[in-house]
């Protein structure tokens, strides 16, 4: 059929934007690009052609769950677009972001109470008003009510849930910010938190109870009823109890524990991925606008990034147990730079696509973009080249066991790679002076890496 005249300008932009792939997609997952939007304008016809062509570039569509006076309308709309979705044999993507939302209702009820029984608010967090951890119970039926209406919809209309996303984040109990004072200053935290002065313990508890509204209100009821789908969260990932970023409500506290890399303070990061029971990592991978000027030891522009993300990423991939995949969600412009501050070089378009390459060597196996409407293009052809490139070693990547997990605090070559029998599928990229072959060592064996500019090897191990 032809082009249908009433298709999304998103939707044109990323079609326009990203050729068909060239290789076969196999079971590699396809690429979700949050910009895609809603496909409600679109009639069954239509709908199923749009479908099947970002699926021909590589592209997913995601039904984005709704709550409130649009939540019947929501549900109808979603499993229309799972049906299809089932019909040509894709996964049924969705996001429950707007359910989730918020548990913290902006009333007295769920506000901290100071000394003199005066409710307050924290609103140290880029606009919502947080409260009281401890005065959560009440919201938790509310949120498992939206979460069950859509996933019982699903269940009766015999459509099998593939993928959950969220990005819930500014919500529920947090430690950053200004949280921890907040607590110590609020009655109720203080009855129910005995050792609150202790960050560590305050911390812990606060990503327990985080864990638990997670677990009971959204993982556990979706995976009721689809056992085999993939839950996360945005953010929520195995680690090594170190987190490496900030998000754009987040600010450094160098009074709160931390450890130094040149500029940068990383935090410590409580291990809450399995209490939420999910079964996709998402960590975040984004050119924050703060990396640039956290690194001014290295010469090189693009290392600078490059080195911050590949922390974030590698931290992921060394982290998450075999047999629980890994959607990370990706952008390229300087992400969220503060109103009027001085530029920062960006980093260039080669310097990601090189980190896109290295974190699908380091583990990671599905792509999530999220971008602004005036970076979609550029934003989705980048991630798009990359991931049809890698099809052409799905054997590897589906199969493959990482062979490193390397951040050199020194700018030069970086290597990343996959061992399947005695051969390694890997990729260098360098960023300092070095311009000779590199020794490194798989298993206890040699393996002698040669120069190779954007460009995949496959090496015998000695």
């Amino acid at each position: 059929m032809p082009v249908p005249t009433n298709l999304p300008e998103n939707i044109r932009t990323v079609l326009n934007a990203c050729p068909p792939l060239r290789n076969q997609r196999g079971s590699r997952e396809l690429v979700y690009q949050y910009s895609i939007g809603s496909l409600s304008a679109l009639n069954d016809e239509e709908a199923e052609w749009t479908i099947r062509e970002l699926a021909a570039r590589g592209i997913g569509v995601i039904s984005m769950w709704q709550t409130g006076a649009n939540q019947d309308a929501g549900i109808a709309e979603a499993l229309r677009i799972g049906r299809i979705q089932k019909k040509l044999g894709f996964t049924v993507a969705c996001d429950a972001n707007a359910l989730l939302y918020s548990f913290y209702d902006k009333t007295a009820a769920t506000a901290h109470v100071d000394e003199a029984g005066q409710p307050f608010f924290d609103e140290s967090f880029s606009g919502p008003k947080m409260g009281c951890p401890f005065a959560l119970e009440h919201r938790m039926p509310v949120i498992l009510g939206r979460v069950a209406a859509y996933v019982e919809a699903y269940h009766h209309a015999g459509i099998p849930i593939g993928i959950v996303t969220a990005d819930w984040e500014i919500d529920g109990p947090h430690e950053w910010n200004e949280a921890w004072r907040s607590s110590r200053q609020c009655a109720r935290c203080r009855e129910n938190l005995p050792n609150i002065d202790d960050f560590a313990a305050f911390q812990a508890r606060m990503r327990q109870m985080r864990s638990r509204l997670q677990r009971e209100c959204y993982a556990d009821p979706i995976l009721a009823r689809n056992p085999d789908a993939l839950v996360t969260n945005y953010a929520v990932y195995p680690n090594d109890g170190w987190r490496y970023w900030y998000d754009y409500f987040e600010h450094p506290q160098p009074e709160l524990p931390h450890k130094r890399d040149q500029n940068d303070l990383h935090r410590p990061w409580y291990n809450d991925f399995f209490e939420t029971h999910f079964t996709l990592a998402m960590p975040v991978v984004y050119t924050w606008y703060r990396i640039y000027d956290a690194y001014p030891e290295f010469t090189n522009p693009d290392y600078r990034w490059f080195y911050n993300m590949l922390l974030v990423g590698t931290n992921a991939g060394k982290s998450t147990p075999s047999g629980i995949p890994i959607a990370t969600f990706v952008h390229w412009h300087t992400t969220a730079p503060p109103a009027d501050s001085p530029a920062v070089p960006q980093m260039s378009a080669e310097a990601y696509t090189e980190l896109l390459w290295h974190l699908l060597l380091r583990g990671h196996d599905i792509f999530y973009s999220w971008t602004p409407m005036d970076e979609l293009a550029e934003e989705i052809a980048l991630v798009q080249r990359v991931y049809d490139g890698s099809l052409l070693y799905n054997n590897w990547l589906l199969n493959g066991t990482p062979i490193c997990f390397d951040v050199p605090r020194q700018q030069g070559p970086v290597i990343s790679g996959v061992r399947v029998g005695n051969q390694v599928l890997l990729r260098r990229t360098d960023f300092g002076e070095v311009r000779e072959p590199v020794t490194i060592t798989v298993d206890g064996r040699r393996l002698v890496v040669p120069v190779s500019p954007g460009r995949m090897q496959i090496l015998d191990l000695e």
